[in-house]
């Protein structure tokens, strides 16, 4: 069920289909954007959930009676709970305050326009500019009859 934890700390990695997005809205029903966007959301949370969630979860219980030391009982089966006590351990950590610290010239990066993009996530990248075309031509292709209702 996508974020959900027992109260025995047991991680549920995986996001039962009843739960997905995907599909959910015939093609004919809403705009085409909108259904992109949801189903967008759908792959990120499952991402989220059956990837990124276990990474967390496997160094919460690496460090389990640290993490849970300052969680209430009521509240040791709460994923949200859970992860701003693992949160408030990791800020502490080396790594952490060295990635606060590049921020600042990330920051001034941007700022200057000097931010070198090129050797960021280059898979993703390489998705997110298909995705886009795919998009732009999909709507190019019907630009005579939606006229200048595309944004």
């Amino acid at each position: 069920m996508g974020q959900c934890k027992t109260k025995t700390t047991e991680l549920i990695a995986r996001q039962h289909p009843k739960f997905s997005l995907k599909g959910v809205h015939p093609d004919w029903e809403m705009h085409p954007s909108w259904i992109s966007g949801i189903e967008a959301l759908n792959a990120y949370n499952f991402w989220v959930c059956e990837v990124m969630m276990p990474v967390a979860f496997q160094w919460i219980e690496e460090h389990h009676d640290e993490v849970y030391a300052h969680v209430a009982e009521e509240n040791k089966g709460d994923v949200g709970v859970v992860m701003a006590a693992a949160f408030e351990m990791v800020k502490q950590l080396p790594s952490y305050q060295k990635w606060t610290r590049a921020y600042e010239k990330y920051e001034k990066q941007i700022a200057e326009g000097t931010l070198p993009t090129a050797e960021f996530n280059p898979v993703w990248t390489k998705i997110v500019k298909q995705v886009r075309k795919s998009t732009e031509e999909a709507y190019a292709a019907e630009a005579d009859v939606l006229k200048d209702t595309i944004r």
